[in-house]
């Protein structure tokens, strides 16, 4: 076979040391800009990624708070009545206590230690344990809040009627039952509220029939937390009549507690009979701050906002400002975020760390406390 031969009529052979270094020069450098292209677009799209899950996780978690904060204290027809002229309600429960303490309140918050207005709060460990202290102090037993919430983060309690209630037709009460239009989807075990505009009882429901559409309330049963008497046929202030209504109780604690994968997250606690069911909302919350709009001359006019430890009637509480301090799920910034964040007047000072943070704040007015 004959060699090649080139337009020159000279044997081509192969390459110089010079041309093959030249080449692998330019292949270097080639390799080299793409590497740099695909970093730039990876840097670039894990940074949206995070601040898409920070943006959305904040949007969510105000979304539940706002919601439920909103209806608080809601007692059908009777909402709007005078702190100085409280709805007269006999509640056959046996605890009248947190999560049953449903027309006393309606809102109520637990200030956590070192995060008054004004205070500066530093957050030690980025996944941070349950404990420390909080004013009031968290509700224990059965249903605690305490053991549950992190340090650094205030607690939130509201409580209400739901607004999907029954009539109560005729002849309304008898003995230790009340009769409805359709029990629905009432269940043994559920507190439920019975209101009119005058007059309210609460109770759980140890018996509920939906052929004759009745529910009884007797102190029967092994439920929890159990009635301490029959309810009876009357309310505290007479009979219930025409106009008279049905409710669940709702109740729910919003918290910021360890999540499932260890990650500070925000909780929700939500009455389901006689216990606190808890839900995960959204993880990566550093901190939850909340002031308290006060009226304190019934005016309907929120006159200052102060932390809970400072609301001596929540009656009195027209509005809240919730602020939430929200991190991103991963450590992808250049540098160190060594920035303190103010949360409704308190300066956060989380972890010092790459990952990004952001301030989410909402101000939400009470339906059922304003005119």
């Amino acid at each position: 076979m004959r060699p090649n031969v080139n337009f020159q009529g000279r044997l081509q052979r192969g390459l110089t040391l010079i041309e093959m270094m030249v080449a692998m020069v330019l292949a270097l450098l080639l390799t080299a800009a793409v590497l740099q292209v695909y970093l730039l677009n990876k840097t670039t799209f894990t940074a949206q990624q995070q601040s898409g899950i920070v943006q959305e996780s904040g949007n969510f978690a105000l979304e539940y708070l706002t919601r439920d904060a909103r209806m608080a204290g809601l007692a059908g027809c009777s909402s709007r009545r005078s702190g100085t002229q409280p709805l007269p309600v006999h509640n056959y429960l046996n605890s009248t206590a947190y999560p049953f303490d449903l027309i006393g309140h309606g809102i109520s918050g637990f200030e956590s230690t070192g995060t008054g207005v004004g205070a500066t709060y530093n957050i030690t460990a980025t996944n941070p344990a349950p404990g420390g202290g909080w004013t009031p102090a968290l509700p224990t037993g059965a249903n605690a809040l305490d053991g549950k919430a992190l340090p650094g983060s205030d607690v939130l309690v509201v409580s209400g009627i739901s607004p999907d209630d029954i009539p109560l037709v005729a002849p309304f009460t008898s003995g230790s039952q009340i009769f409805v239009d359709d029990v629905r989807d009432i269940t043994n075990g559920e507190i439920l509220v019975v209101t009119n505009c005058q007059q309210a009882e609460v109770f759980q429901a140890t018996n509920v029939v939906s052929a004759s559409n009745n529910i009884v309330g007797s102190s029967a049963g092994s439920y929890t937390p159990g009635n301490a008497e029959n309810i009876a046929s009357t309310g505290p202030e007479g009979p219930f009549t025409e106009g008279t209504r049905v409710s669940r109780l709702r109740s729910y604690a919003y918290y910021v507690g360890r999540g499932t994968d260890g990650t500070p997250s925000l909780y929700r606690a939500s009455l389901r009979g006689g216990a606190m069911e808890d839900q995960e909302l959204v993880p990566g919350v550093d901190s939850m701050q909340i002031v308290y709009g006060v009226d304190g001359n019934e005016d309907y006019i929120v006159d200052d906002y102060r932390d809970a430890s400072a609301v001596t009637d929540w009656q009195q509480v027209r509005a809240i400002r919730v602020s939430l301090l929200m991190r991103s799920p991963e450590e992808f910034l250049d540098g160190m975020d060594t920035a303190t964040y103010n949360l409704a007047g308190t300066t956060i000072n989380p972890v010092d760390d790459r990952r990004q943070r952001r301030v989410f704040s909402s101000t939400i007015a009470l339906r059922n406390r304003l005119l």
